[in-house]
């Protein structure tokens, strides 16, 4: 149900959240959190729901989100609503998350390249038995 709130009727988050109180720290089948699945709708920032950011922990600016495999401020980016002043203030909190997220995609650019090459290996030893 909570995906279903923070997805389908996201105006409505905060009469769902007064009345089922304890539902804050559930999380929707794919493992995101209530305040990801906000982030991940697109719509928000600091503009228009400063309470939303101005509330998230350090280790909820850390978390990458279990959908998009990626920290806050690259939903934000990515977002329908985007803007440059939400990039800025959740990277402001947590500006290692810039240099985490760089080191993570050379290693994964690096980790296809390997396997390419094991793939290019393979295919090239299999001709030279047939």
């Amino acid at each position: 149900i909570l995906h279903h709130v923070v997805r389908d009727v996201p105006q409505h988050i905060n009469d769902f959240c007064i009345r089922y109180p304890s539902a804050w720290h559930l999380r929707d089948e794919n493992g995101r959190s209530i305040r990801q699945a906000q982030l991940a709708a697109g719509t928000q920032t600091v503009a228009n729901n400063g309470m939303l950011f101005m509330n998230l922990t350090d280790d909820e600016i850390a978390e990458v989100d279990p959908v998009t495999k990626q920290y806050p401020f690259l939903v934000a980016a990515t977002g329908e609503e985007s803007d440059l002043s939400t990039i800025f203030f959740l990277l402001s909190k947590n500006p290692s998350l810039l240099e985490r997220y760089r080191e993570q995609v050379t290693w994964q650019r690096g980790e296809e390249a390997r396997t390419k090459k094991r793939k290019r290996d393979n295919d090239e030893n299999d001709e030279d038995d047939g």
